[in-house]
């Protein structure tokens, strides 16, 4: 991206900011608490749990990546910051002229449009810079929670690739690739 997103982002509910070192132990105990609930998702959880000083650690390299520009990854907290909604982040790894949002949330956090806000806020980041003309979220079709933020933010379901990726376990599976060009995001009348 042209500018680095802002490191604050606030909506009605939600603070969006890079996790901090002190955040670590936040961080920690939501993975913990969430590790079944991950697991079934994301293949980063299948390494969990993690020491304290190795979050700490991965905190720091988010922070350096998000200085550098290589990659935006943001804690999601309620707005006082009291509870830790889950993580996000602007990942450009899909190509030239685009970014991915990559998204989890704790399950007890979950189906309360918490992570639709915050993707909403993310997409808005990212076409603020004018070298980004498209958006993507991808996720596993069987993840019915998942596959419902980009499809209420009026993103378009461009593909579902066959057996390009594998579970957490190491089975092959599927994976949904949703879309919103800088166009389309300009037309929405939200």
């Amino acid at each position: 991206m042209e500018l680095p997103p802002p490191a604050r982002i606030e909506t009605s509910r939600l603070v969006l900011r890079p996790w901090e070192v002190a955040d670590a132990q936040r961080l920690k105990d939501a993975i913990d608490a969430n590790l079944e609930h991950l697991r079934a998702w994301m293949p980063w959880a299948m390494t969990e749990p993690s020491e304290l000083e190795a979050v700490a650690l991965r905190i720091e390299t988010f922070r350096q990546s998000f200085a550098t520009g290589t990659e935006w990854v943001f804690a999601i907290f309620s707005r006082g910051e009291s509870r830790v909604i889950g993580g996000t982040g602007l990942h450009p790894r899909i190509g030239l002229g685009a970014v991915e949002i990559g998204y989890w949330a704790q399950r007890h956090e979950t189906r309360q449009g918490y992570i639709t806000e915050a993707v909403k806020a993310l997409t808005a980041v990212a076409f603020a810079s004018p070298e980004i003309e498209r958006v993507q979220i991808r996720c596993d079709p069987a993840n019915v929670g998942s596959a419902a933020v980009p499809r209420r933010l009026g993103y378009t379901h461009i593909a579902t690739l066959a057996a390009d990726s594998l579970t957490p376990l190491g089975a092959p599976r599927d994976t949904m690739v949703w879309e919103m060009s800088r166009l389309a995001f300009a037309k929405r009348d939200d």
